[in-house]
């Protein structure tokens, strides 16, 4: 059985799988064998096992490592758990988690790395509709919000966009995906134009997927206060137990783009 992903009409992306383990209104967990078990919402493949890594600790320490005294932190549609077990690699911290699809939370027990995640005391989970439940939170609450929105342009108007940086504290920061500068650098504007509308510092960085068309896929981050370079904390990015992909390193490296490439996004980048 064959596992199809498209991104553009020219392009399909074809995975192997042995077999479907979970199915529930359109989320469904196939084991694949070779990339482990695939995660996958409304026929659209978000990870695998063998990259949750490149993806998760990516997004969870890159804000980490920047922000230099986070304390509470947002993860938006994190109803897996994924980043949920990142972030609680770091000590001192509490994370709230939404999700408006309980249907990926009944996932997270089937895909069985991260649903323990979400039944730790400093995660507190609540499933709802996301632009509302950002719209009823209070002012300067979280120092991280990360958006766990794959590509989904409904989350980047002006109006949430707008809530994120009420409800993040004066040198607060966000996290976001920002789809793939090769196959979609129109949604990749878009993103960084929603950031570049509410924040001092705009800056996209890469992560690796087995499972997405292509393999490249970007992230974006906007900060209010903290550069994602120049104030990394090493010693956090370092030293912290438990990373298997990310160091400071690769932090750092992450935000380095091609010559052309910043010429197409000079206009959205603040830096």
């Amino acid at each position: 059985m064959w596992l199809t992903q498209g991104v553009v009409d020219t392009v399909k992306y074809e995975l192997k799988i042995k077999d479907r383990i979970f199915d529930q209104d359109g989320v469904e967990i196939f084991d694949s064998g070779y990339f482990g078990k695939i995660l996958v919402q409304d026929d659209f493949a978000l990870y695998c096992e063998h990259d949750s890594n490149m993806r998760h600790e990516i997004a969870a320490h890159t804000a980490m490592c920047t922000h230099a005294e986070p304390k509470r932190v947002l993860v938006v549609d994190g109803g897996d758990g994924a980043l949920a077990a990142e972030l609680l690699k770091h000590k001192d911290i509490s994370i709230d988690v939404i999700e408006r699809d309980k249907d990926i939370v009944d996932a997270a027990n089937a895909f069985g790395l991260y649903a323990d995640a979400l039944k730790e005391s400093r995660v507190t989970l609540n499933i709802g509709e996301t632009p509302k439940m950002l719209a009823d939170m209070k002012e300067a609450t979280y120092d991280i919000v990360i958006f766990n929105r794959f590509d989904e342009i409904y989350l980047d108007d002006a109006v949430v966009m707008a809530d994120v940086n009420r409800i993040l504290t004066e040198k607060g920061l966000v996290v976001m995906d920002a789809s793939s500068q090769i196959f979609d650098m129109s949604g990749h504007k878009e993103v960084l134009s929603a950031l570049d509308s509410q924040f001092k510092i705009v800056m996209p960085f890469r992560y690796t997927s087995m499972v997405r068309t292509g393999g490249e896929q970007w992230f974006a981050m906007g900060s209010k206060f903290y550069h994602p370079t120049a104030d990394i904390n090493l010693q956090r990015a370092d030293l912290t137990d438990g990373y298997t992909w990310y160091n400071s390193d690769v932090h750092i490296a992450q935000f380095a783009l091609p010559t052309a490439t910043f010429s197409l996004l000079k206009e959205y980048i603040r830096r």
